[in-house]
């Protein structure tokens, strides 16, 4: 028998105690042993940077996974994720928004969060240049996405990491992207 190559491995974090197997919270495993799990997020985190997954606090029904970057097709073995919304929290950059489109083309539902436009002019001074940015057009795109990702550009290739945005505020909108809708209450006629 020859040396094996290893399977691909993906970092994951149960967020919500109560869907964690045997109470494991916070590991890595091959994609084929991941998909043999038997878990039902309400939502699905996909994060780029591996700080910010093992940053983030509880959350009711939440699995957040560390990103696969542009080999997203790893994710398609995985039933529950599959089957999961995923909210996406990649670097506001190119390649972020890149990785993103080939999500979606991957995955029918999925919504980025801290991808925006008010996100970078709110931290427009953490931003840098980025070095070799994509030049691809992405159909996947949202009109409100494809407008950042035009803004990065005409900034001169703005790059902003998600883990320079500070930590309450993108947690604020984090927690706003997951929190379910409220039932709207009707005024008694």
């Amino acid at each position: 028998m020859g040396i094996v190559d290893s399977d691909p491995m993906l970092r994951v974090r149960f967020l919500d105690a109560t869907l964690a197997p045997g109470g494991m919270a916070d590991f890595a495993a091959p994609v084929q042993q991941l998909a043999a799990l038997d878990v039902e997020p309400r939502i699905l985190v996909l994060l780029e940077n591996r700080e910010t997954l093992l940053s983030l606090p509880a959350m009711p029904g939440i699995v957040a996974v560390h990103s696969p970057g542009y080999a997203v097709e790893m994710l398609d073995p995985i039933g529950w994720v599959r089957n999961s919304p995923v909210v996406y929290w990649g670097d506001l950059d190119s390649h972020g928004f890149s990785i993103l489109h080939r999500l979606r083309t991957h995955h029918d539902r999925v919504e980025s969060v801290l991808m925006d436009t008010e996100t970078l002019e709110a931290h427009l001074d953490l931003a840098v240049v980025e070095p070799r940015p994509a030049r691809g057009i992405y159909p996947t795109l949202t009109e409100a996405e494809s407008t950042t990702l035009e803004r990065l550009r005409a900034g001169g290739d703005l790059r902003l990491e998600q883990e320079r945005i500070p930590w309450e505020y993108a947690l604020t909108q984090l927690n706003a992207a997951i929190t379910p809708p409220r039932p709207t209450q009707r005024s008694p006629m």
